[in-house]
């Protein structure tokens, strides 16, 4: 049986090399190795995650990663990467998800330093919204963090797409045994931005996500995660030390307490859905940016969407630039300071509230 490094197909997938000959990996876990890969049939590029075997052993652990796998790929959002094959080959078991060609947030972060706050809120919106269509499919993200979001440029705007779901579990009708982050006495996930649950190998759900998203926004808003240390030390002051909010001081107030209620260790005390977070943020880009933050919905204006009319009170559509995922694209000028704004994007109903 050929191991996951001697492989270099799986099924009709090409996995593509570096220049110096290396396999073209993506990204490492404790449930697998994604790599870059090369689709001979639609001749395209895929990323194609094989999963470590140790955690296949046995049939009752390859049926849940096939739960998993079929959970993640009923997900489809403009914010996640989509599965959309998964299948066995020499002896191994992957899936294949859209390949994104960007970079991490983590990567971005590490590059360019911490990111202005509206930035940082204004991806966390997205993912937030990604969040929310998985709890539309009662999945749970459970390794949510800045090398899980993916950063592309669409027309001019910076997009995120959360990658890897392959960790995801559905959350209705499990045992407690099934919803643990163990598989085979090893956490899953990554220690930095796991909620307490998490850590102490307990049911988790979508405010789960919610302790990691709050986690990943700390990074954004300071370059660095909340806590730091060995993985044993990490996870212990996720258990019991109060999130040091010294290094948000920069930070507007209502962000930085937007953080904290995130990172509660109940999860009481968080927001209780990605829906409310997602009010949550839109009330603080409101606060940093002013009430006109070009996220207001399509419904806004009086009158149709379309050159002449007027948007938020401030924005007078001049032309119509196109369409993009997120909603219609205009170019614009700004009534409160006699500009012209190079483009405005009005986001789409759907897009806006995903279930507000």
């Amino acid at each position: 049986m050929a191991t996951t490094s001697e492989a270099t197909h799986y099924q009709r997938y090409e996995l593509l090399r570096r220049p110096d000959g290396s396999l073209w990996e993506l990204g490492r876990g404790a449930m697998g190795i994604t790599y870059k890969a090369y689709d001979a049939n639609l001749h395209c590029t895929v990323a194609l995650k094989v999963i470590n075997t140790a955690h296949l052993d046995g049939d009752a652990a390859q049926q849940r990663f096939l739960r998993e796998a079929r959970g993640a790929a009923a997900l489809r959002h403009p914010n996640v990467a989509s599965v959309f094959n998964l299948g066995t080959d020499q002896g191994h078991c992957f899936y294949l998800m859209e390949f994104v060609d960007g970079e991490t947030v983590e990567a971005h972060v590490s590059r360019h330093g911490p990111l202005p706050a509206a930035e940082a809120l204004r991806l966390a919106l997205q993912v937030a919204r990604a969040l929310a269509a998985a709890a539309k499919k009662q999945l749970v993200h459970r390794d949510l963090k800045p090398a899980n979001l993916m950063l592309i440029d669409q027309d001019g705007e910076p997009v995120v797409k959360v990658i890897d779901f392959g960790l995801a579990k559905g959350v209705a009708g499990q045992s407690e045994e099934s919803s643990r982050l163990t598989i085979g006495g090893e956490f899953v996930g990554t220690p930095y931005y796991a909620s307490p649950e998490q850590v102490e190998g307990g049911e988790v759900d979508t405010r789960s996500d919610l302790y990691s998203l709050g986690a990943t926004l700390y990074f954004m808003l300071t370059g660095r995660p909340p806590f730091s240390g060995s993985a044993g030390q990490v996870m212990s002051q996720h258990l019991y030390k109060p999130v040091p909010m010294e290094p948000l001081a920069e930070a507007p107030g209502d962000v930085a307490a937007l953080v904290r209620r995130l990172m509660e260790k109940d999860p009481r005390q968080r927001p209780q859905t990605a829906w409310a977070v997602q009010e949550a943020l839109l009330e603080c880009l409101e606060r940093v940016c002013g009430p006109a933050t070009g996220l207001e919905p399509a419904s806004a204006p009086k009158g149709p969407l379309s050159p002449g009319a007027l948007l938020a009170q401030h924005y007078r559509l001049l032309e119509e630039l196109g369409d993009s995922p997120q909603g219609r694209q205009f170019l614009a000028e700004d009534l409160r300071h006699q500009r012209r704004a190079s483009s405005l994007l009005v986001l789409s109903r759907e897009f806006a509230s995903d279930g507000l």
